[in-house]
């Protein structure tokens, strides 16, 4: 991955593109470039990630740290804690139990 420190799956499943996958897209590349971290995280758009009943979803590696029920406000959190200051975002963080 080179200079890369993150990579970013975003779901782009039947269940999460509804509920706001591409508002979550323009939050998440918006405050990369605010965070000035656009070049160090590579942001890409998945298929389903299993957690249907949580969406909208997102997958951080290295990790994988899965993040579920996102909002545009939680991706910015996201961004400037975890990938910003390296700290994992508790309050967004999914568990193993949360797949269906």
């Amino acid at each position: 991955m080179g200079d890369t420190l993150y990579r970013i799956y975003l779901c782009g499943g039947s269940t999460c593109t509804p509920r706001g996958r591409d508002a979550l897209l323009r939050a998440l590349e918006d405050e990369l470039w605010a965070q000035r971290l656009d070049d160090r995280v590579d942001v890409r758009v998945s298929g389903c990630q299993d957690r249907c009943d949580y969406a909208p979803n997102l997958t951080i590696w290295p990790g994988p740290y899965h993040y579920s029920q996102l909002t545009p406000a939680a991706v910015r959190e996201i961004v400037q804690q975890h990938l910003g200051q390296g700290q994992p975002v508790a309050a967004w963080l999914s568990s193993e139990a949360e797949r269906r």
